[in-house]
């Protein structure tokens, strides 16, 4: 994910959101984003150039690393999984109910 060329200001990721550690998590912020107010930094503490506040997590940092990596590999194979789902359900719906509106589907 590249936040200056999909044009997004603030990301945040929760490690257990993609089986990764509780606990485990980031915020990455675009170039312009100011740090305190766009990315919680604690006026007190910063580190990283202000970007950061608080102590380090190594072993959530190391597992939500991990997650990723695995969610990488395997994005493909849950792609063509997860599609069969959508369309096996959206087939289910409209042989069985009178009305669908059958030229949209959200989140293809």
């Amino acid at each position: 994910m590249n936040v200056i060329a999909d044009n997004i200001d603030v990301l945040s990721l929760s490690g257990h959101k993609i089986y990764g550690p509780q606990g485990g998590g980031g915020a990455v912020c675009s170039p312009g984003a100011t740090p305190g107010a766009d990315c919680g930094a604690d006026r007190r503490r910063r580190h990283e150039r202000g970007m950061r506040s608080g102590t380090l997590n190594v072993p959530g940092i190391v597992g939500l690393g991990k997650a990723c990596e695995i969610a990488y590999e395997e994005m493909a194979t849950e792609a063509k999984f997860l599609a069969g789902l959508r369309d096996g359900l959206k087939a289910k719906l409209e042989s069985e109910l009178d009305y669908i509106p059958r030229e949209r589907v959200n989140g293809t």
